[in-house]
């Protein structure tokens, strides 16, 4: 590898340097804004490509299983390949799927392009974090993942309002052709900004480095686990075959690939040293548990609560709805930066972890209290607005948390498991919050149609309930008035399962250590100055 001893202290940063996390922060935005803005244009879609509850499901989950299950390969592409072309690859990709997908005659059609911009977006999302922790001191770190949390929670939390502004004023189809011009942007500005160190070897050589059983393994493990994950409930029951056994399988995979990595492989991909240390534990613990409570409240917020219960789906329209959901980001987003900015400036990110979770976890427990059919707006929007600070704090310090112990040959897959492990958690919650959320509505639904208090007619299945609103809307006031307070006792059972997980993750933050960051080390891929020797680059 080349590196300098020059590279680690403070230095002016170039042009190239600045524009390269500017072109970062955009991907980031792009590919969070992509995962959630379908979920307001998923009723305009089911009309208009004539789709079932089932397929519009996955047409938003296609998207994260595409996503969660190549964040490995991409980070074993990019230790071996360098940084650089494998983001270039993902951005490609995402630039495919969108123009697929603004295409799209079919819900076959648009799932399967759906997968593909997720199979992008997998690799943008961990290779941001990567190249800046590369190209950054850990005293640097801070305020450069500052940006890219910035640009990912914004993506995150706008895409709602920006797909309810789309589904109510033009066609959903707009939602993905705005990802054109901005993709085509960060392409050709990566192509000409990004310059990293990076050790020349041969083709042979690289791909004789590549942990192909273990790759192999992991990606089919999480393939299968999340295919079973995702389809319990919805394509077919928990308790069929179709749902067991990929879940068996994926499971048995996993322990096998533990087993492999420990005793073969002679080039992990995941070395288990990586997990040999109590702040990297926590990190990657806390960022499986926030990404599920932080995609599970934002997942069902949006879909399942309608007939104005959060969103007034039916008095307001799609585009207030969606609006409303910007008191979330409103606080989000700024306590993110402001987390980083504090890791910068005391080196220290352990307490932060703690208020974090201490906050997500009050407002979670105060939304179980005051959740209601007919809560005001203070009601609903204060305890979000307390979470949304917590998670704000949490978006960028699990990732100081994962990195503080590990040696420098280890930062980059280090990086890529604690992004895999939000990634998955993101998933394992839209899975889980479904879970809860039919037990508990086909429960409600089943006991009033046996007591004669709902007719049998007006029976709305669970599976069905995301895209019920019109249906209900037509249906008599009294029926009406009992399918809200279904919507809203469901979700009740959803907030208690997330509140139990966010204990979970408060006591975890606890065993993190204090120590300060070490505040001087780039990774291994560095940026290489303008005035450097070509021959150093990756270009």
């Amino acid at each position: 590898m080349i590196g300098r001893d020059a590279q680690d202290e403070p230095m002016r940063k170039s042009a190239s340097f600045k524009l390269t996390i500017a072109f970062l922060c955009l991907v980031a935005a792009l590919s969070a804004l992509d995962a959630v803005i379908v979920s307001a244009c998923l009723p305009a879609i089911a009309q208009d490509l004539h789709g079932t509850s089932t397929e519009t499901f996955w047409v938003g989950t296609s998207f994260l299983l595409g996503q969660t299950i190549t964040i490995p390969f991409f980070g074993v592409a990019s230790e071996v390949f360098g940084r650089k072309l494998p983001i270039l690859i993902a951005i490609s990709l995402f630039l495919l799927g969108s123009i697929l997908s603004a295409t799209a005659q079919s819900t076959s059609w648009l799932i399967g392009a759906r997968t593909v911009q997720g199979i992008g977006a997998g690799g943008t999302i961990q290779l941001v974090q990567l190249i800046i922790s590369d190209i950054t001191t850990m005293q640097e770190r801070g305020i450069y993942i500052a940006m890219s949390s910035f640009g990912w929670a914004f993506g995150t939390i706008a895409g709602v309002p920006i797909g309810g502004a789309i589904a109510e004023h033009t066609t959903w189809r707009v939602a993905f052709w705005i990802n054109v011009p901005f993709c085509v942007i960060c392409f050709t500005g990566l192509v000409c900004t990004l310059k990293l160190h990076h050790e020349r070897a041969s083709f042979q050589s690289k791909v004789s480095r590549i942990d192909w059983i273990g790759l192999g393994m992991f990606t089919g493990a999480t393939t299968l686990f999340l295919v079973g994950l995702t389809s319990g409930g919805t394509s077919h029951p928990w308790r069929s075959a179709a749902t067991l056994v990929p879940l068996v399988l994926g499971a048995s995979l996993y322990a096998s690939f533990v087993f492999v990595e420990w005793r073969v492989s002679r080039f992990c991909m995941m070395p288990l040293q990586i997990f040999r240390n109590i702040p990297a534990c926590v990190g990657f613990i806390t960022s499986f548990l926030q990404g599920m409570i932080l995609w599970c409240s934002m997942y069902y917020m949006i879909i399942y609560v309608g007939m104005n219960l959060f969103l007034g789906v039916l008095q307001h329209g799609l585009l207030r709805s969606a609006a409303e959901t910007l008191s979330y980001g409103a606080f989000v987003a700024p306590a993110g930066v402001a987390a980083s900015i504090a890791v910068k400036r005391t080196m220290r990110y352990k307490y932060l972890i703690v208020a974090g979770w201490f906050l997500t976890t009050l407002g979670t427990g105060i939304n179980v209290i005051t959740l209601k059919a007919h809560s005001s707006k203070a009601q609903i929007f204060a305890p979000r607005c307390i979470a949304a600070i917590g998670a704000g704090l949490l978006f960028p310090t699990p990732l100081f948390a994962v990195q503080a112990k590990q040696s420098k040959a280890n930062i980059g897959v280090a990086t890529t498991m604690q992004v895999f492990f939000r990634s998955l958690g993101m998933a394992f919650g839209v899975a889980l919050g479904g879970v809860i959320f039919q037990n508990r509505w086909d429960h409600v639904v089943g006991e009033a149609i046996a007591s004669g208090l709902l007719p049998m007619s007006y029976n709305i299945p669970s599976a069905h309930a995301e895209l019920a609103y019109a249906l209900i809307s037509q249906m008599p006031p009294a029926v009406q008035s009992f399918y809200r307070d279904t919507y809203a006792e469901s979700l009740i059972m959803v907030w208690w399962v997330m509140f139990a997980f966010a204990v979970l993750g408060l006591s975890c933050s606890l065993f993190g250590d204090d120590e300060k960051l070490s505040p001087s080390g780039t990774g291994v891929q560095s940026f290489a100055q303008s005035d450097e020797h070509r021959d150093s680059l990756v270009v």
